[in-house]
């Protein structure tokens, strides 16, 4: 199914677990650091927003997290919600963003490097439990990070994207989702298994074409608490492409439990896309019970 103009703004959403969020990630090597600017909204026009800050980890540097905030009809045209500002501009393609505490204060512009790729324009579309579609799309982004009196001003390739429709967390058993870009190249790959299967999103971004990935096979090396070390992906997409991503160098760590049964690992990278450099937000996630499972064997 094709975007239109005006996905970047909400949509109509019910169910138990309906909820519409938009994320924006900060990756920035060049200060050890990664961030993730993340608001929600659910069929109530309850909503809540956060940012997390990664550091060398296990916990992540900074964390303000705020749910069930009356959102009173706003729109991602401007959307201030508890500190957590967002301005959509040229749709599906640029966006102001901010976030504003006490400890800390974030200011920046994103721009996309290519159209939003929607996970319906994959073969299988979008997972029932993950949403009831979403976009993806890497991009520029600058600002300027004030964190404990420190000013750290960033200026690179950078990553969002926004679902809408259900996210039933506790129907998935393990997913590895990458976004990665760098100069004229980008990917996206969302690796998930859920309800006994395995499922491939994703979009591949090499020499201006952008083309939806059709198969995917990973192999990760873990190191000390079961946290991904190294990250190798062969994405095979539309076009015919074969693409190597290898990611060697993990700058960042930061695991947390988005619920009590769901637990998040999120890891900053570096590394190649096609023989090409690129940095790279990557989460993988597990049922709490299982990572307790694998930390205690």
């Amino acid at each position: 199914m094709a975007l239109h103009a005006h996905d970047h703004l909400r949509h109509t959403i019910e169910g138990p677990f309906a909820r519409e969020s938009v994320a924006y990630c900060l990756i920035m090597p060049e200060h050890g650091l990664m961030g993730h600017w993340y608001t929600w909204v659910n069929e109530r026009d309850e909503g809540g927003r956060a940012f997390v800050l990664h550091g060398t980890g296990p916990d992540p540097v900074f964390f303000d997290h705020k749910d069930g905030i009356a959102v009173g009809g706003q729109n991602f045209d401007h959307w201030d919600l508890d500190g957590a500002g967002l301005r959509v501009g040229e749709p599906l393609m640029g966006a102001k963003a901010s976030f504003e505490s006490t400890d800390l204060s974030v200011q920046f512009e994103f721009e996309g490097f290519h159209p939003a790729f929607d996970y319906d324009s994959n073969t299988t579309g979008t997972p029932s439990y993950l949403a009831r579609n979403r976009y993806e799309q890497s991009g520029r982004i600058s600002g300027r990070l004030t964190w404990n009196g420190t000013v750290y001003d960033f200026d690179g390739p950078g990553h969002r994207d926004q679902s809408w429709g259900t996210r039933d967390w506790d129907a998935i058993h393990h997913y590895k989702w990458i976004a990665a870009s760098g100069n004229g190249v980008s990917a996206n790959v969302m690796w998930t298994m859920a309800e006994g299967e395995l499922d491939v999103n994703g979009y591949v971004f090499s020499g201006g074409v952008q083309s939806p990935i059709v198969d995917a096979s990973a192999r990760t090396k873990y190191g000390d608490d079961f946290v991904q070390d190294v990250v190798e992906f062969e994405l095979t997409d539309e076009a015919g492409r074969t693409t190597s991503l290898d990611l060697d160098r993990r700058h960042t760590l930061a695991r947390w439990d988005v619920s009590p049964t769901f637990n998040f690992t999120d890891t900053m990278f570096t590394g190649t896309l096609g023989g090409e450099y690129v940095q790279a937000y990557v989460e993988y996630t597990w049922p709490r019970s299982y990572l307790d499972h694998l930390l205690a064997r």
